[in-house]
């Protein structure tokens, strides 16, 4: 707390009147009603740069919003060309699908590495790792179109899947000096900027750039992994200058999670965290189940159309709905997440998704308005689940071993997304998309089951009434 000659930010009611007074069972009455990590955040000073916390915070939101704007987009373009370059490598399709897919593995690989950089050193030298990997891997793939090496794309592909890791690793990192009634809008702020990244990525990436490969003397293909080297350089400058003082170092500074992390932070004991907390196991299984679903159905969705004769243009247009059903409305489920609580909001989550799911799973392949309205809807319920599980998932871990725990949580995220992918082509090529959709969309309504147990009380220590997040 600070002393009365500085003139701190406005608290909230309740606690204004309890810091003006010293009173100490007013302080504790507004802990009680608020949560401890609350009132840090409404009355504390870093005590190492004199900055208050909500001055903190409305820089960290600005920063970390640019950086995954800019972030995603070096992801996207990259990956709107990879397959082309890998088929045009090797000629062969499969080959292709596995360099495709070496985004999300990079993604899942460095998770928890990152989290534990972040653990010891903090969110500012995590993500700037993170996005400095990145760059060297859009640098290789650049290389792997001069040379032709194959080897270069899956090494290049998985390094940019960093980008990916620090894209994830940033809607936890946005919430380290969030007060908790906050946390859910604040999240649902940053996977909105995502938008912008995730639609003019692969727009800029295969557009101007392509001139500006061929300016350099490069062919065009190499214009989107131009583009990404440049936005990944841009996303470590923004993360490097912009995120000091650091949250997560703020946060520990005041108390908000100890000095250090406990335990050693490994896989093992991360997960065991996770496994000990049902709120935790509900966060963690609604953001798996999402990330499953939406992929199973998304990298399939395209060849279930063109098995329709539909143009490519008509694809493009629905995996662009796709992509503003994940990202564009997330502020307004960050904020309904807010007002309603976690738990309904992965219901809904689960339900929209199976909606969408069996949507898709009954359109015929030569029919455009069912796939419009299936994959905005399998987007629309991966939204629901990443920011409601972020959230519930933040509240219900201990600050001192949150950091390393998130990892965790984004390693099976990711691998869910990639063993979806995998599964997606196998089942297709076994039955159809159809029947993938179908049975995709089964694990959205066992989401959605489970999370409605949890709600009214089945589940221990996942309250029925909406939680402080």
């Amino acid at each position: 707390m600070t002393d009365g000659a500085d003139a701190a930010p406005p608290a909230p009611v309740g606690v204004a009147g309890a810091e003006s007074r010293a009173d100490p069972e007013a302080l504790a009455a507004a802990a009680e009603r608020l949560g401890p990590e609350s009132l840090r955040s409404a009355l504390g000073r870093d005590p190492e740069t004199g900055r208050s916390v909500r001055q903190i915070q409305r820089r960290t939101l600005g920063v970390l919003m640019a950086t995954v704007a800019v972030g995603g987009a070096g992801a996207g373009g990259a990956f709107s060309v990879v397959a082309v370059l890998a088929d045009e490598i090797t000629g062969n399709a499969t080959l292709s699908g596995i360099a495709a897919a070496g985004m999300t593995t990079g993604a899942a690989l460095t998770a928890v590495p990152l989290a534990k950089l972040m653990a010891r050193r903090g969110r500012r030298v995590g993500l700037r790792s993170g996005y400095l990997l990145a760059l060297v891997g859009a640098l290789l793939m650049l290389l792997a179109t001069v040379v032709d090496m194959y080897a270069l794309v899956l090494v290049g592909m998985a390094a940019v899947g960093t980008g990916s890791a620090c894209g994830l690793a940033a809607r936890f990192a946005v919430v380290d000096l969030s007060a908790a009634a906050d946390r859910a809008r604040t999240i649902g702020l940053l996977v909105g900027a995502t938008t912008v990244g995730a639609i003019a990525g692969p727009t800029l990436a295969t557009g101007p750039f392509t001139a500006v490969a061929g300016a350099l003397g490069l062919e065009e293909l190499a214009g989107p992994f131009v583009f990404s080297a440049v936005v990944f350089s841009l996303a470590v400058l923004v993360v490097d200058r912009g995120l000091r003082p650091d949250p997560l170092l703020v946060a520990r500074r005041l108390g908000g999670g100890g000095d250090a992390v406990r335990g050693r932070g490994s896989l093992l004991s991360s997960l065991g965290v996770i496994a000990r907390l049902p709120p935790a196991r509900l966060a963690a299984a609604a953001m798996m189940v999402g990330q499953g679903v939406m992929v199973a159905t998304m990298v399939m969705a395209p060849l279930h159309m063109t098995d329709g004769d539909q143009s490519l243009r008509l694809v493009g247009f629905v995996i662009s709905t796709h992509i503003v059903g994940m990202y564009a409305l997330a502020p307004l489920v960050g904020w309904a997440t807010g007002r309603i609580g976690p738990t309904p909001m992965i219901v809904l989550g689960g339900v929209i998704s199976f909606a969408g799911a069996e949507i898709a799973a009954h359109t015929p392949p030569d029919v455009a308005w069912g796939m419009f309205a299936g994959m905005f809807a399998v987007g629309l319920g991966w939204n629901c689940c990443l920011v409601a599980g972020t959230a519930l998932f933040t509240a219900a871990v201990p600050a001192a071993d949150r950091v390393p725990v998130q990892g965790a949580a984004d390693l099976l995220m990711s691998a869910c997304g990639g063993i979806g992918g995998i599964a997606g082509g196998v089942v297709v090529a076994w039955q159809d998309f159809q029947f993938l959709s179908h049975y995709s969309g089964l694990f959205g309504a066992a989401l959605a089951g489970a999370a409605t147990l949890a709600y009214l009380g089945n589940t221990p220590g996942v309250s029925r009434r909406a939680p402080r997040i």
